[in-house]
């Protein structure tokens, strides 16, 4: 025996290199039964796909079907796999692969930020400069909500961070296919 370990490679499993590597959405129209998205996120699990978002949509339309969107890192043939597990989950109605291109995006985020009687001023100016509603004041924090694309709200998230960043809620990748 040597000394060195080697990495079992496993059929189907994801394990790409970094340079391979792009950022895919799957949206996935589930049936809305118990258990269901148990099934979905463990095949995600079981796959080891590399998951950046994972949002669950009630009801819309249809009162018996949910939609989830899974935003994945891996390449386009471990994602042709992955896509593939999908589709055989019963409760699976359907399973699309959209580009940036092909969509609308939006999140939501609820931000805290500190703040003091000498920069009140200048942290309301950075909601409005953002476009996002201030939702609560109290004695030392002001609350924002702010939807838009996720690197509008990073930006917002970052040029408040000078200020204090108390917590923040975002609700991950709203999904929409455009017509």
């Amino acid at each position: 025996m040597t000394g060195t370990t080697t990495t079992q490679k496993r059929s189907g499993h994801s394990d790409i290199a970094h340079e391979e590597a792009r950022e895919h959405t799957l949206v996935i129209g589930v049936e809305n039964t118990p258990g269901s998205v148990d099934r979905v996120v463990g095949t995600l699990r079981r796959r080891r796909a590399v998951t950046r978002a994972l949002t669950m949509v009630e009801r819309g339309e249809q009162t018996d079907r949910v939609r989830i969107t899974a935003v994945v890192i891996d390449s386009e043939v471990g994602i042709e796999h992955l896509v593939e597990q999908l589709r055989k989950i019963i409760d699976v109605e359907q399973v699309d692969v959209c580009s940036n291109e092909q969509t609308i995006v939006r999140e939501l985020a609820l931000i805290k930020v500190s703040y003091t009687p000498d920069n009140i001023k200048d942290v309301i100016e950075a909601g409005q400069l953002f476009g996002a509603y201030l939702v609560e004041v109290t004695k030392e924090v002001a609350t924002f909500e702010i939807t838009g694309y996720p690197e509008r709200i990073q930006d917002f998230t970052e040029h408040l961070q000078p200020f204090g960043i108390r917590d923040i809620a975002r609700s991950g990748r709203v999904v929409m296919a455009r017509d």
